[in-house]
């Protein structure tokens, strides 16, 4: 079954991951304390994150190329380097290419046989976005 809708990051990445990246959404770029009040507004006091916490969720995202940082005194600002649906398009495409590498033709034998069973506006959709990442 090929889901028809375009997917928010929210299940792509881990919810701290996600809840993070929503904070730095609202405002950025955004220093460790800022995001962690972000993020924290929503929490009750016992599900509260530390800060050490948010750091390491921050520097996490830093290592997997998901936002950048630039040094602000003794600690750093985070900004993000997609919006969200350049995240989930990012993702797609790592994804994507994980897929490939792992199982080759097979994997496009399914793409293939999935797309057979779509419906035409689907498969509209899809060769539009073909053409727009030929551009």
């Amino acid at each position: 079954m090929i889901n028809r809708h375009r997917p928010g990051a929210d299940g792509l990445l881990g919810p701290l991951e996600y809840a993070v990246m929503v904070a730095l959404w609202q405002r950025a770029p955004a220093s460790v304390p800022e995001v962690r009040e972000r993020v924290n507004r929503h929490r009750d006091a016992q599900a509260a994150l530390a800060y050490t916490t948010v750091m390491t969720v921050l520097s996490r995202l830093y290592d997997k190329g998901l936002v950048t940082r630039d040094r602000r005194g003794r600690g750093y600002t985070y900004t993000p380097r997609y919006d969200e649906a350049g995240l989930v398009d990012h993702l797609g495409c790592q994804e994507v290419g994980a897929l490939l590498a792992r199982y080759g033709d097979v994997a496009l034998a399914h793409f293939a046989a999935a797309l057979e069973d779509a419906d035409e506006g689907l498969r509209a959709r899809i060769r539009a976005l073909g053409e727009h990442h030929d551009a």
